[in-house]
């Protein structure tokens, strides 16, 4: 009896392994049955993903499902089907960057389906999305978050408070936030424009102009040294004379750093208060 019983253990566990053999050597077989030359890229809007689709097996296949998401996020709109017979491996697959593919991480999953539907393997191509730097100038508004000189950050919660704004008419605005400095210096100002020098693709100085309400016939511009545009963060570098200052030179070094921010409906030039009130006769946005 105790025979009958081990034979009927060993068969029992025979069977078993060669389930668990031959389900392994089918989980093997599908995997790398769909592969991509790449499967990350750094691109900007405008510029055309590319990447090439292969199957180890065209015949398991029977058509490509590509989806795209952005931040984990759906885009619903967006769906292509290839039937895999009318393909030839490997295949190339394109896409133009749109603009809004640059809010968050952008991925474009490739899924491979059989003749049932079912999906049999699957790869993704995740894409940074670099914004060029005079549309992210554009594209978002700008708060201060440090303000350096000589290794001492100098920027108040009033200066923080600040939003700027740069417009593509060349005029620069400024919300003041519900901060204010003592004496309510910023009050006395009329923001007027902005310019930027540019180098290629880069913004290499930015120039911002505006006028004091008791001197409106003299433009008050600041230069910037362009440091760094990307990786939301803007830093800028002027020098100012702060010679009036113990221990500061005529020329002293003042680098500043700015955050992107999104543009709300409720930005306030001039803390909601009238701007045809601050308009300087002499204020004239691309002439400087």
């Amino acid at each position: 009896m105790k025979y009958k019983k081990s034979i009927i253990l060993c068969s029992v566990m025979s069977i078993l392994l060669t389930v668990g053999f031959t389900s392994c050597d089918s989980d093997r077989s599908a995997v790398n049955l769909l592969t991509l030359s790449q499967y990350t890229a750094t691109v900007k809007i405008g510029d055309t993903v590319a990447v090439d689709i292969n199957l180890s097996d065209p015949s398991a296949v029977n058509a490509i499902n590509v989806k795209k998401s952005i931040n984990g996020k759906t885009v619903e709109s967006y769906e292509h089907t290839f039937q895999a017979a009318s393909m030839t491996f490997p295949y190339t697959f394109r896409q133009e960057i749109v603009s809004g593919d640059e809010t968050g991480i952008l991925v474009y999953s490739f899924y491979a389906k059989d003749a049932n539907n079912d999906n049999v393997d699957a790869a993704d191509i995740v894409c940074t999305v670099d914004i060029a730097q005079m549309p992210l100038l554009l594209k978002y508004d700008w708060k201060l978050t440090s303000q350096i000189i000589q290794s001492d950050d100098y920027a108040t919660a009033d200066m923080k408070d600040n939003i700027n704004r740069f417009n593509p008419d060349l005029t620069w605005e400024v919300d003041w936030g519900d901060v204010y400095s003592a004496g309510r210096m910023e009050t006395l100002d009329s923001y007027c424009s902005w310019q930027a020098v540019m180098n290629g693709a880069k913004v290499d100085s930015l120039y911002t102009i505006k006028y004091n309400i008791f001197s409106p016939a003299a433009p008050v511009i600041t230069k910037y040294k362009v440091l760094q545009l990307e990786d939301r963060k803007m830093i800028l570098e002027s020098r100012q004379d702060l010679s009036f200052l113990p221990g500061y030179a005529a020329d002293e070094r003042v680098v500043e750093t700015f955050e992107p921010v999104s543009k709300t409906d409720d930005f306030r030039p001039y803390g909601g208060a009238n701007p045809a009130s601050y308009h300087i006769e002499a204020c004239n946005p691309g002439s400087y």
